[in-house]
């Protein structure tokens, strides 16, 4: 059964609210372990959670003040011995402290500019990744010069590769700046060296900028080394060097940019998981079938892993289409439906040769359950430790749609007994869906869902139910919170269209096998 404005009766009731494990278990679904699909916290997640709830004046102010010292400190402090005859710490001190806070002033004024285009989800973690990064380099810096290491040998670029693949581009320029200048201050106001580490940072910034797999990393990363080693070679001609120390610094250099990438690629992953960053590879291991959660949605929802597997080729897609994120869309969408998994047997896709529990309840009663299968997801994924961008898709895929099916029983159960409908009963919580990826989403999931319930789904049928489907959005105001442009909503549309007609497809209708002869028996 399917309406025609596209909305599934197929999103039969998924988790069922505490107060109704009774009916649950006496409607053919019985109780199920919480050990099966749920997962404790770790002690980094817990840590992370209680940031989290931290009243942010109180967090920036101590943020600030960490850092303030903290990099007054590693630039100010130099433990080895002073080569400036009878110097006043004091005074080193004073200046260090006006240059630092200068540079906080200047992070503070940029992020009230365009914190709120480049720090979308999880602000705060954001920020405080961006100072912890800050203060690493420049301690490393720190030891490199503590030990007389060669200071054009400070990895600069590894700051570069890993901010921009966690933080993005624009803030990263900023930090990178910063590092230069402390940088050529800890190095004894070398600014030759501050130049060449903005110049190969800054390089590195745009080369690793829309990196995928691990092995594009490892080929970028190779051309940075090999960028650094050019300049640096080119700084040590314009300091006036000769060709064999220019030689000799350019062999620095790739050195530089080699030791960047390794350390890189050891702290990515780490940083991934510790700050919970949503990057490119982080992903890719969302994508793999293999993952527990997908595993666990495969054994304990077969019916809605294959719907969200589906759903998932068509997000992807359609977001090809629009130039939007295609495997953002396609993991939101392997994740979309994973709170079904507290009550299965309450989705139709899951209720194969089962009996339908929603015939022993109200229709009130039937969409609380269903409603609930969005707040579960969204609290597996807490659970499971999922960026918040794909919680978002979780908790947006349905926006604030109405339950179809069970809100037009009960208008035909008050029509029978004299009641009122109260249709808040009858529609999802929300929020609408914002990003062009959740949008994509909501339509995919939608459009999959009720073509899946057409007998035979013929091209023309198909294309009613887009187009269908799109106007009853639009109709009540699920895309007016959305980043898609209304030129964009129509495209996705042909995009699923095209997609669906070519996964189905045209079918044979084979005839049936000619009834065997009884051959002749033999006389006697």
């Amino acid at each position: 059964m399917s309406e025609e404005n596209g909305n599934p009766d197929r999103e039969a009731p998924a988790s069922v609210p505490a107060d109704m494990n009774a009916d649950a278990s006496t409607n053919g679904s019985p109780a199920r372990k919480q050990e099966e699909f749920h997962r404790p916290p770790t002690r980094l997640e817990k840590l992370r959670a209680k940031l989290e709830v931290v009243p942010p004046r109180r967090f920036y102010v101590g943020l600030v003040l960490a850092m303030w010292a903290s990099l007054t400190l590693l630039i100010g402090v130099d433990l080895r011995t002073v080569t400036v005859p009878n110097p006043n710490p004091w005074t080193m001190f004073l200046g260090v402290g006006i240059v630092v806070a200068t540079e906080m002033w200047v992070i503070w004024y940029f992020l009230e500019r365009f914190g709120k285009k480049i720090l979308r989800a999880n602000a705060l973690i954001r920020i405080l990744l961006a100072a912890s990064l800050l203060i690493l380099f420049t301690a490393l810096a720190r030891i490199f010069v503590l030990l007389s290491l060669p200071p054009y040998l400070i990895p600069l670029a590894g700051l570069s590769i890993l901010g921009t693949i966690l933080l993005g581009p624009r803030l990263m320029f900023v930090m990178v700046v910063i590092t230069s200048v402390n940088v050529g201050i800890i190095a004894d106001s070398d600014f030759f060296l501050t130049s060449a580490l903005l110049l190969t940072s800054g390089f590195a910034i745009y080369t690793v900028l829309r990196v995928g797999p691990r092995i594009e990393l490892l080929r970028a990363g190779l051309l940075i080394a090999l960028v650094s080693g050019v300049v640096m070679f080119a700084v040590a001609l314009i300091g006036g060097g000769t060709l064999r120390f220019a030689a000799e610094l350019g062999g620095i250099g790739l050195a530089n940019g080699l030791l960047s990438l390794m350390l890189a690629m050891v702290l990515l992953p780490l940083l991934e998981n510790t700050f919970n960053i949503l990057t490119p590879q982080k992903l890719l291991e969302l994508s793999d079938t293999g993952h527990p959660l997908l595993q666990k949605l495969l054994r304990g929802a077969t019916g809605t892993f294959t719907h969200s597997m589906q759903v998932g080729y068509l997000a992807e897609h359609a977001a090809e289409r629009i130039g939007a994120d295609p495997l953002l869309a396609r993991v939101g969408a392997y994740y979309h439906d994973v709170g079904k998994l507290e009550h299965p047997n309450y989705f139709i896709e899951n209720q194969i040769s089962r009996i339908n529990p929603h015939t022993t309840l109200t229709p009130v009663l039937s969409a609380r359950i269903i409603k609930r299968h969005v707040k579960d997801g969204v609290e597996l994924g807490h659970e499971w430790n999922l960026p918040q961008e794909v919680l978002d898709m979780i908790a947006e895929h349905h926006g604030t749609t109405r339950i179809e099916y069970f809100y037009r029983t009960a208008l035909q159960d008050a029509a029978a007994n004299g009641a009122t409908v109260n249709e808040t009963d009858f529609r999802y919580p929300g929020p609408r869906p914002k990003s062009k990826e959740a949008g994509i989403l909501m339509l995919a999931d939608s459009i999959e869902a009720t073509v899946k319930s057409l007998d035979k789904p013929t091209p023309k049928r198909i294309g009613d139910i887009v187009s269908g489907t799109i106007r009853g959005k639009l109709e009540d105001g699920q895309f007016d919170e959305c980043e898609l442009t209304m030129r964009e909503i129509h495209e996705t549309g042909e995009a699923i269209l095209e997609a669906l007609i070519g996964f189905i497809g045209p079918r044979i209708e084979y005839p049936e096998a000619p009834a065997e002869k009884t051959p002749p028996s033999p006389t006697p």
